[in-house]
């Protein structure tokens, strides 16, 4: 891979990381933006973007400035979790090490979910949010740690400016 080709690929991976960050954030300022915007019709097709994704049980759902999140609380999290780990972007760990860190964080959102649902506890926001960002996080983190292992290998293959003739 040239030089080029390899700065292409970089700026290509600093956009979707902008997009991850965007999206993450969208179902967050969404109802802000509703309850202060006149958005009308687009307001509600961007809602309705989110339909499809949660069940939106009223009891589970937050909501912001006056109006309902398009998501439930850990829906909400997980999109959070995304957000943050494309702002921030580290750690950058090995498949192995990710598995581990996805498959912690997967079982203590199952643990809640299961909890809640026997009726061991209340629907907990914040325990429904910080499970959500841990999966959202830990996902994003193994997808851009997989990119970032691609990249690297990627630039490494490509030959150096002062090799050339």
């Amino acid at each position: 891979m040239t030089v080029e080709r390899a700065r292409v690929r970089a700026k290509i991976l600093g956009w979707f990381r902008v997009v991850l960050v965007a999206v993450g954030l969208l179902p967050w300022l969404l109802p802000i933006a509703r309850a202060r915007l006149p958005l009308g019709t687009l307001g509600v097709a961007l809602d309705f973007v989110f339909f499809s994704m949660c069940h939106r049980r009223p009891a589970r759902t937050l909501v912001l400035d006056g109006v309902a999140m398009p998501l439930c609380s850990r829906c909400a999290g997980i999109f959070l979790g995304v957000a943050l780990a494309a702002a921030i972007g580290r750690p950058i760990v090995s498949l192995r090490t990710w598995r581990w860190h996805f498959g912690i964080a997967c079982a203590l959102m199952v643990l809640d979910v299961v909890t809640q649902d026997l009726h061991l506890h209340p629907v907990w926001h914040p325990t429904r949010i910080l499970t959500g960002v841990l999966v959202g996080y830990t996902m994003v983190m193994g997808f851009l740690s997989g990119l970032a292992r691609d990249h690297k290998r990627s630039a490494a293959d490509a030959p150096s400016a002062s090799a050339a003739p």
